[in-house]
């Protein structure tokens, strides 16, 4: 009887065939994955990258059942099976597939993710690691939800209405957590877009001040007066905000006034002296010195240039130097500024 049976699924021969094959495909699996471990070791030993260390953890670490069921799909097709027994074996190693894809996935993803987590932990960017992490977390899950759901879908299953349950259960999360959700999403923006940095200082709708601190939820904010704003990252970047850390230069325009005495050689000479003072200092570029007015009192001298630098110190340093280099060549050339200005007539009625 059981000799009837196997005969019907196949000859003596093709038994003999399917059954070397089996286990030769077993055999070969193993031999090829210490042949490919041993030349990845010795690579190992020659480069500073890490990737061939996390390619023989994976293979070093795959496992057995997949061997098993790719040698069973292979070794079955000299054999004479019934249909069903076909597509069951075929169904076998499809998912055996997707497994094997599925984690690949995951621990590429979690090796990527973690190599940056450690980048960002050792440049003091805690929020940053922490984005990182969350991003691998919802990736991992994602890869094997979606396997699941393969494996499912290929199982016969209608997983029309699982996705439309998942759905209605993933709204109903969602706007029970929209404001945790939104503030979350509001931290991708900031991590991908990158508006402001840790150190940015930064002009909000509500304040301003240098930014400490940006979390899953909030951003904090210290002001010049040493107070803390915490601020939902969702208003955050929603609102208006101006980053000086982003300039590239500062504009500086400022007047100076002379004696309204002071001869036309003296006016051009003061501009001479301005305009050199200005270009002798590094990093500093003049764009305009120019007389702009007269009123009877006082000449008015329109001086503007640009300080090359994103510093707040630089460019206050700069300014200083400046404009006390003005006074001392000025009152070396003899230049007088101007002492009355604004004129108060009082009038009796």
């Amino acid at each position: 009887m059981i000799k009837e049976f196997f005969l019907s699924i196949g000859t003596p021969e093709q038994w003999k065939l399917s059954i070397v094959s089996f286990f030769g495909l077993l055999l070969f699996f193993k031999l090829s994955q210490c042949l490919i471990l041993n030349n990845l070791k010795k690579l190992a030993e020659k480069t500073k990258t890490q990737f061939d260390d996390f390619l023989i953890t994976v293979l070093s670490q795959t496992n057995w059942f997949i061997e098993l069921v790719f040698s069973l799909f292979i070794s079955s097709k000299f054999l004479n099976l019934s249909e069903a027994t076909h597509s069951f074996i075929n169904y076998l190693a499809l998912v055996a597939f997707i497994i094997f894809a599925a984690k690949f996935s995951q621990k590429l993803v979690k090796y990527f993710a973690y190599k940056k987590f450690i980048e960002k932990e050792e440049d003091g960017k805690k929020t940053e690691a922490s984005i990182v992490r969350v991003l691998s977390n919802i990736a991992d899950w994602g890869i094997g939800v979606l396997a699941i759901l393969l494996i499912l879908q290929n199982s016969g299953i209608d997983i029309g209405t699982l996705l439309a349950g998942l759905g209605i259960l993933g709204i109903a999360v969602a706007f029970a957590l929209k404001e945790v959700l939104a503030d979350l999403f509001a931290c991708f923006i900031i991590y991908f877009d990158r508006p402001f940095e840790v150190g940015d200082y930064v002009i909000l709708s509500n304040g301003k001040g240098t930014i400490k601190k940006i979390g899953l939820r909030t951003t904090r904010v210290r002001t010049l007066r040493g107070e803390e704003l915490v601020i939902s990252n969702r208003k955050l970047t929603d609102s208006y905000l101006k980053n000086f850390k982003k300039m590239r230069r500062r504009r500086v325009t400022f007047e100076l006034y002379v004696d309204a005495k002071t001869s036309n050689r003296k006016l051009e000479q003061g501009k001479e002296l301005i305009r050199g003072i200005i270009e002798e200092h590094e990093g500093v570029t003049p764009h305009r010195i120019v007389l702009s007015s007269f009123n009877g009192n006082s000449w008015t001298y329109k001086i503007i240039y640009h300080v090359e630098t994103r510093s707040y110190k630089k460019y206050v340093a700069a300014h200083e130097h400046i404009i006390l280099s003005i006074r001392k060549a000025f009152d070396k050339s003899k230049i007088k500024f101007a002492t009355d200005i604004h004129k108060i007539i009082l009038k009796d009625d």
